[in-house]
């Protein structure tokens, strides 16, 4: 092959290598951008969600509400949802916001031939509250279980429903939340009061 021949092929690889970096900026570059739009939409539709949530639980006369997608969940499969709780409470201390806690049970499975996780009944499976039972099977990873929420307002929280261990059947379930006991915020709480202060009761189906 001639020195110019040589030459000639070379500038040709060159100006393929340059196309092909080009064409792969433009790709990533193109894929990037929709990613990213895509969790913008994401996240602004759970801001819009929660807002809504927000406002509804204001306006109502519900202390607790929920939203989740689907009363269906499959083993190992997380199911995200949303937790609202009202405040009708005014802070003993002249504060600004009341300290609750809120739980999730396991009740009972529908099947008598089936239980709860640990093979029993009214089992905590969700949040908790100070003093109260230890939770062996957490079912709500990332459930925030204490928190404030400023007086006669209303706020709401993520949760993801994530099952593990539990045999294929429908479970009756309740959510329950308490306020502390002297109507103080999370700083200065003194515990959850004996009776929930809101409950709500609900039946998921597990796969």
């Amino acid at each position: 092959m001639s020195k110019k021949g040589a030459l000639e092929l070379s500038i040709t690889a060159i100006v393929i290598l340059i196309i092909a970096i080009t064409i792969l900026g433009l790709g990533i570059g193109f894929i990037k951008k929709q990613f990213t739009t895509g969790t913008e939409l994401v996240g602004g539709k759970l801001t819009e969600i929660k807002e809504q949530m927000k406002e509804d639980i204001r306006t109502s006369g519900e202390l607790l509400v929920w939203n989740m997608p689907e009363t269906e969940v499959n083993i190992g499969k997380p199911q995200d949802l949303l937790i609202g709780v009202k405040n009708t409470l005014r802070n003993a201390a002249g504060g600004d916001r009341v300290c609750f806690w809120i739980e999730v049970r396991c009740l009972r499975a529908f099947n008598p031939e089936n239980s709860c996780p640990g093979e029993a009944q009214n089992v905590l499976v969700g949040g908790g509250i100070p003093g109260g039972e230890e939770m062996t099977y957490n079912w709500f990873s990332s459930l925030l279980s204490e928190f404030d929420v400023k007086n006669f307002d209303a706020e709401v929280f993520p949760a993801t429903m994530l099952v593990r261990e539990a045999q294929p059947d429908r479970y009756s379930m309740e959510i329950n939340v308490y306020n502390d006991v002297n109507k103080n915020d999370c700083s200065n709480q003194e515990g959850p009061t004996e009776r929930p202060y809101a409950s709500k009761s609900f039946t998921v189906s597990v796969k």
